[in-house]
């Protein structure tokens, strides 16, 4: 049976109201209806492990590869995709954080894109807003999707340097929203009370304070002390999951570290050092290894944003080795400069 349409008499509105009627339609399309999401019914199979990819693009990521421009955040996810693809045996979160546009100068378009993978299946994929400049929306999307399997979790975080305190300047399109290795470290909580390996493919944030942050989170920490090319790292050996999902942590972040450590050097003639971090084995050597670093910044003239870390070792903060049981270093010296000839590194970067 088909309903003939209802023939309604309007009076005539002031232009001023039809125009606010209009933006509200606006605003009803855009925010209900604007988020595209594709949603496939499936049983939950096995998920034996569970990867989520936090990939920042809302910054400039573009680089140059043999005159080829391309960009850093589009690799990772096609990395991240493939990845989850291949992974049979684990479930796969990525979250793509693109510019926030505008509609009508005021309604967010949900330009940020998440997919949601189990048994190398895409099942979920939409695109949202965030609603601060941490990770909140992203949390709640896992919290809806996931399959709640208590099972070994890892992340992995692609972008720029996490400043160690609040940056307004962080992401291009939200100037108004902060974002700081706190900010950082509690939201990883919204996701999990616990980590088992989290990955930072940025530069600089191998340094006492992000580490003293993370170990509330995460068992075992991989990033790096100072400059990581394009802030990547590759994801090829999460292959691992799938012949080893009991792979200690430690073992598998070795692993991980030194592949990425491994194809970084063959490219590079600049500085490659890799950290892994197991943090549950440090002692309180670590929170006065933070406390130090922190006042050392606390002191300097203006705090230091986006500039390249130093070795800690070759600053007058620590008195004491800072090799920690439960490290390992992969380091390559430059092939040129006055570090050519730096045969260790500590391990740890500090701002000067």
């Amino acid at each position: 049976m088909i309903n003939k349409p209802v023939q309604t008499i309007l009076k005539k509105r002031p232009h001023s109201y039809n125009v606010v009627f209009l933006l509200v339609a606006v605003f009803l399309t855009i925010g209900c209806s604007g988020s595209k999401t594709i949603s496939q019914k499936q049983h939950p199979g096995e998920v034996h492990y569970r990867i989520i990819s936090l990939i920042h693009a809302d910054a400039n990521y573009l680089y140059h590869d043999q005159g080829e421009a391309k960009k850093a955040n589009e690799e990772a996810l096609k990395e991240s995709i493939e990845t989850a693809r291949n992974a049979k045996k684990g479930e796969v979160f990525i979250f793509h954080q693109k510019p926030e546009r505008k509609a009508f100068l005021f309604f967010p378009k949900k330009d940020r894109v998440f997919y949601h993978y189990r048994n190398g299946k895409l099942l979920n994929k939409g695109n949202y807003s965030p609603i601060d400049g941490g990770f909140t929306t992203e949390a709640q999307i896992y919290q809806s999707y996931s399959s709640k399997k208590d099972t070994k979790e890892y992340l992995i975080y692609f972008g720029h340097e996490i400043p160690t305190f609040k940056d307004r300047n962080y992401h291009r399109s939200m100037s108004d929203m902060n974002f700081d290795t706190e900010i950082f470290t509690n939201d990883l909580k919204k996701f999990s009370s616990h980590f088992d390996v989290t990955i930072l493919s940025t530069c600089n944030n191998g340094n006492p304070y992000m580490m003293e942050k993370l170990r509330a989170v995460t068992d075992v920490a991989v990033a790096s002390p100072q400059n990581l090319h394009l802030s990547y790292m590759s994801m090829e050996k999460f292959d691992l999951l799938e012949k080893n999902d009991s792979i200690p942590n430690g073992v598998f972040a070795d692993f991980f570290a030194q592949h990425a450590f491994d194809k970084l050097s063959s490219n590079l003639s600049t500085m490659v050092t890799i950290s892994v971090y197991w943090l549950t084995a440090f002692d309180d050597n670590l929170e006065e290894l933070s406390n130090s670093y922190s006042e050392h910044l606390q002191k300097t003239s203006k705090k230091p944003l986006f500039t390249d870390n130093a070795d800690c070792k070759d600053l007058n903060i620590y008195s004491e080795p800072l090799h920690f049981y439960g490290m390992t270093v992969f380091y390559k010296a430059p092939e040129f400069g006055k570090k050519a000839n730096q045969k260790k590194h500590s391990g740890w970067g500090c701002k000067e």
